[in-house]
């Protein structure tokens, strides 16, 4: 096990004088880097690495007047402008990735217009003039129902991103119910005044090694419930003490066991130890159902905290996919148990912007039915079919192919094409 990311959420003061956010950023870093030295000790003392550390704040593309005061032009440029300041302030204090929520979209369905259109579609440019940078655009919630027109925008950025580095839509997410201070990027944000932080997990290997050391599936899933426990007794009680040291608020924990792209810390491979023939396979549902009733159901877990399976990231999903052995429908039906949603998946480049919709309108579905939150990070590769290979040159990814997918033809007069600019089916 490994915490994959130690993520501060703090508000950063966009559209203020250049030299004000400067000495407002230099302010809170210099305390999160006293903190981040403190817990990463601790951590360390007791044979835990830290692989991250992150930093998340409010959108950027927030409703204040100062964004509507201002000729847009003048406001994307200032944004380019802040980012660029940003980066290197985060650099000087050794954070190595930042997100900034584009906007959160289904607050805003009676607001949202040309304004708002045109602020989304320069999001691909914020994310390929930076290396730090991660956003997401928060499409709907319960309350609020479906933006469909952010929805519209955010296939957009999908399809812009993906040339002509695909790589670049690891960067952002289309995200659905997720509340604040969830600590896995994209889908960071942070709205509270204060100061919080929460941790991210890499322990796909905690489940392996339950799931082959039992014979049944009691004994398995007794077991993985307790040592998710005993991760959540340890960890809670070192970040709660550094939390008050560095007067910090410590929101907790998303126990989601994010893998890294070898066998042995694979999600999927946990699913043969139970001795499913492989991931996806019939009957595996029950595999997802365990992983989410193995979670602690305390007052510090947070984010998602469900099951995982990030197809890039899972050496034994991964190896799962080129075999065709799943597809975008089996890791729905895994979502509506509790999944993540969609991370991850590299599809054909020559998906549409409408085919893209209707995919993220299905997670959107199931999200606000279920009032789960999930998230999309969708990854079409140019020049490449279904069954080609993918093979990126980054440690957290594995070899795999693309995936294959129902096309859909032209229609007129569908929702995709249509006016309607929000749905709420509740």
């Amino acid at each position: 096990m490994k915490v994959r990311a130690i993520t501060i959420g703090q508000k950063i003061p966009y559209l203020a004088e250049d030299k004000e956010l400067e000495n407002y950023m230099e302010q809170k870093l210099q305390r999160f880097s006293s903190f981040n030295n403190d817990l990463i000790q601790k951590l360390n003392n007791i044979g835990i690495e830290v692989q991250t550390k992150r930093l998340c704040s409010q959108p950027i593309l927030s409703y204040d007047q100062q964004f509507y005061s201002k000729n847009l032009n003048e406001t994307l440029i200032r944004i380019h402008e802040q980012l660029g300041i940003m980066e290197g302030i985060l650099s000087k204090y050794e954070i190595d990735y930042f997100a900034s929520c584009a906007v959160i979209a289904d607050e805003q369905i009676q607001k949202y217009g040309i304004y708002e259109k045109l602020l989304l579609n320069e999001v691909p440019n914020f994310i390929k003039r930076r290396e730090k940078f991660f956003t997401s655009v928060h499409v709907a919630s319960k309350e609020n129902g479906i933006n469909l027109s952010a929805l519209r925008s955010s296939a957009k950025i999908i399809k812009v991103l993906s040339q002509p580095d695909p790589f670049k839509n690891l960067n952002f997410c289309v995200s659905t119910n997720v509340p604040p201070d969830t600590p896995f990027f994209p889908a960071a944000y942070h709205m509270s005044e204060g100061a919080s932080f929460g941790l991210a997990l890499e322990m796909a290997d905690e489940v392996v090694k339950i799931f082959e050391s039992t014979s049944s599936f009691e004994e398995a899933n007794n077991l993985l419930g307790k040592r998710f426990n005993e991760i959540y007794d340890f960890l809670v009680n070192i970040c709660e003490d550094i939390a008050i040291k560095n007067g910090i608020e410590f929101t907790g924990i998303d126990f989601s066991p994010a893998p890294y792209p070898t066998i042995e810390k694979s999600i999927g491979t946990a699913f043969e130890k139970l001795n499913f023939e492989y991931f996806g396979a019939p009957g595996s549902l029950i595999g997802v159902a365990m992983i989410k009733n193995a979670i602690p159901k305390r007052k510090k877990v947070i984010g998602f905290s469900g099951f995982m399976p990030s197809v890039l990231e899972d050496y034994t999903i991964a190896n799962s996919l080129s075999e065709k052995r799943f597809n975008l429908d089996t890791l729905l039906l895994y979502a509506t148990i509790c999944g993540t949603g969609l991370d991850c998946v590299p599809l054909p480049g020559n998906i549409t912007e409408r085919e893209l919709f209707y995919i993220l309108l299905d997670l959107c579905t199931i999200s606000l039915r279920l009032n789960k939150p999930l998230t999309a990070r969708l990854m079409p590769i140019p020049n490449r079919n279904a069954g080609d290979i993918v093979d990126f040159d980054f440690e957290y990814f594995a070899r795999s192919k693309v995936m294959n997918f129902r096309r859909l033809q032209e229609t007129e007069n569908d929702l995709f094409s249509s006016k309607e600019k929000s749905i709420n089916f509740l």
